[in-house]
């Protein structure tokens, strides 16, 4: 779980040799469940193993960018539309308070913290939607986090972009705030679609 989160926060970031006997130093245990633990993050995703090289955060593609956000525009978008039909007053000023809160961090370019609050704001609505299996589909594909992941190596980039055209979540939350389940989704579809073509193009220019 501290591997895990190190390489979600971006402690670790992609294309970091873990190598083991440093690992289990510092994580004050034996080699043998740390490889455990190595075996089950590169079953979610999180690592690549290479046979007598070591294990590696895995860098994210520019194809499994567009897969991911393919993905997440569709569950995004529907999760946004049924959590329209069920908004209230205090989900509202929940949201708001964590728009609000991403602004703040992404204009103060405190990178961890624009993190978060970014997965707070898509999981809060996914968490209010009222469909449990919507919920549990992007829970377990961890696609939010790995959205972040995917991230990491650009944010100064992504800091750097003037506010009046940076991506934000307001469009999103006036959409639910105005009751319009069809504006709702079309609003966080196109919130994806935004930041899948700006990754898309770092990520072309990187590779």
């Amino acid at each position: 779980e501290m591997l895990e989160e190190e390489i979600v926060s971006g402690a670790l970031p992609p294309g970091t040799h873990l190598r083991e006997v440093a690992l289990a130093e510092r994580l004050g245990v034996s080699r043998t469940p740390l490889r455990e633990a190595l075996t089950r993050l590169a079953e979610m995703g999180w690592i690549r193993i290479i046979p007598n090289v070591g294990a590696f955060v895995r860098e994210i593609t520019p194809h499994e960018v567009a897969e991911l956000f393919l993905v997440r525009k569709a569950l995004d978008g529907l999760a946004a539309e049924l959590a329209c039909r069920r908004w209230t007053p205090e989900f509202a000023a929940e949201l708001r308070k964590i728009a609000d809160e991403y602004r703040e961090h992404r204009l103060a370019k405190r990178y961890y913290e624009t993190r978060v609050s970014n997965c707070r704001f898509h999981r809060f609505i996914a968490e209010h939607c009222g469909c449990q299996a919507l919920l549990d589909t992007i829970q377990r594909g961890r696609l939010i986090l790995r959205s972040e992941m995917a991230r990491h190596p650009f944010e100064e980039r992504l800091g750097e972009t003037p506010p009046q055209v940076a991506v934000t979540h307001y469009h999103i939350l006036e959409a639910l705030e105005a009751g319009e389940p069809a504006q709702a989704r079309t609003a966080a579809e196109r919130h994806l679609e935004q930041v899948r073509v700006r990754l898309e193009d770092l990520l072309e220019r990187r590779f």
